[in-house]
């Protein structure tokens, strides 16, 4: 009797030892959790992200967090000088508000974008709705529209003045009203890119 206890209780030790050691050698020690540039175990990036221009890792490019492949919260790019060059801030469903900023730390360019990916399927980043540009000092400079990446408007401002609207058909410009004091003042037709007409409104 005392053998075959002696016996089980061999097995079960066996048993739950090896277990155990597989369970170690397949979990990632602790500290693991903390480390950038990880990636899931379908090959996705996963937690915080880092890359950098140089070897040595002392001039940053971007600074953010992934979730099996898709970037969540905030991303943020810097130039080579080390000053923010643009941020991402991703929310549900990979849409994201994009801002560019002036070296001085004003906002430059601000709209919206959207992030598609996913196994496979190769990343996809393109812009829609409507794009703001800013000059240094707040005023606005441009106002431009895009849909599934493609531009379809641009607005000129000069001074807080309208300038010029250009619509755009296939990515070419297909009219170009010029304005004057907030007056219509011309039209450009446009044909593949190319000019066909122009009519003075005054």
């Amino acid at each position: 009797m005392r053998a075959s206890h002696l016996l089980l209780l061999l097995v079960v030790s066996a048993l739950l030892g090896s277990c155990a050691n597989s369970r170690f050698a397949t979990a990632p020690p602790a500290w693991a959790f903390w480390k950038t540039n990880r990636f899931d175990r379908h090959g996705l990036e996963t937690g915080r992200w880092r890359t950098y221009y140089d070897d040595a890792k002392k001039q940053p490019y971007t600074a953010g967090r992934y979730r099996h492949g898709r970037p969540v919260k905030t991303f943020q790019y810097y130039d080579p000088t080390g000053k923010l060059d643009r941020t991402e801030t991703y929310s549900q469903d990979g849409y994201c508000e994009v801002s560019y900023w002036h070296p001085g730390g004003q906002l430059a360019r601000r709209g919206p974008a959207q992030w598609v990916t996913g196994r496979g399927k190769a990343p996809r980043f393109y812009w829609y709705g409507t794009w703001t540009s800013y000059e240094p000092d707040g005023q606005v400079s441009a106002v431009q529209t895009y849909v599934d990446g493609a531009i379809t408007r641009a607005e000129t401002y000069e001074k807080g003045q309208l300038t010029q609207v250009e619509i755009f058909e296939h990515n070419k410009r297909s009219r170009v009203e010029t304005y004057s004091n907030g007056q219509l003042i011309k039209v450009e037709s446009f044909e593949k890119g190319l000019r066909v007409g122009t009519t003075s409104t005054l």
